[in-house]
């Protein structure tokens, strides 16, 4: 065994083997310059892959969230808008809980973990994040994913919330949901539509329902000249 008492390695000092592990390494105790102990396999000393107890990695991972706009003291407001988001779908206290996860409304993987916060910021970053912008599903029965969200302005986000997104067209009284279903139209052209206006969202339904009865009536009338 090599003798590595009091000898430095980066931010580690060996202070005395204490065995071995299971592939036969000797194991040292050692003191990290910021004052905790670490055990550390007397190779990985040797060879420089092991330089901290870990915070080292943690210094370069704060930097990094520096670096693009992550601040680690004072919390940003997407991390504020990030707790939220999970707080609605898995904290059952939580006052919106029934309106989210009771629905089967969840945020996604690459949002949720360790790196779920930076994933979701840097996202919204690269997305039209401004402070005055409020976080958007639009599909309203949709999970809080990447293809799913956007940034609009607040009074966007009260036109669209769900308990107001009923229109009566031609007698018929749907949601915006339940429309595209009927009709066979993408839940993200409805909304597109919608943010334009009103007038243009029900134009777009009006023009669909036409057509929808115009093909009935031609599978009709095949289908009448068949028998």
């Amino acid at each position: 065994m090599k003798d590595l008492t009091r000898k430095r390695f980066e931010r580690l000092v060996a202070l005395k083997p204490i065995g071995k592990n299971p592939y036969g390494n000797y194991l040292w105790l050692c003191k990290c310059d910021c004052g905790k102990e670490h055990i550390v396999a007397s190779g990985k000393l040797i060879q420089g892959t092991t330089k901290s107890c870990g915070c080292y990695s943690k210094e370069i991972h704060i930097k990094s969230l520096e670096k693009h706009g992550i601040t680690t003291g004072g919390k940003p407001r997407t991390f504020i808008i990030w707790n939220g988001m999970k707080a609605r779908c898995y904290n059952q206290k939580s006052t919106s809980y029934k309106s989210y996860r009771a629905r089967g409304i969840k945020v996604c993987d690459e949002w949720l973990g360790e790196k779920g916060f930076e994933n979701f910021h840097n996202w919204s970053i690269k997305n039209g994040y401004k402070e005055e912008l409020e976080l958007d599903r639009i599909d309203n029965d949709g999970n809080y994913e990447p293809n799913n969200c956007q940034w609009i302005s607040r009074q966007e986000n009260r036109e669209k919330q769900r308990s107001t997104r009923c229109f009566e067209i031609d007698g018929e009284k749907h949601s915006i949901s339940k429309w595209c279903k009927i009709l066979g139209i993408s839940k993200s052209t409805a909304y597109k539509r919608l943010r334009i206006s009103e007038k243009e969202f029900i134009e777009l339904i009006t023009k669909r329902k036409y057509e929808k009865v115009q093909m009935e009536i031609v599978n009709k009338f095949i289908g009448g000249k068949n028998e």
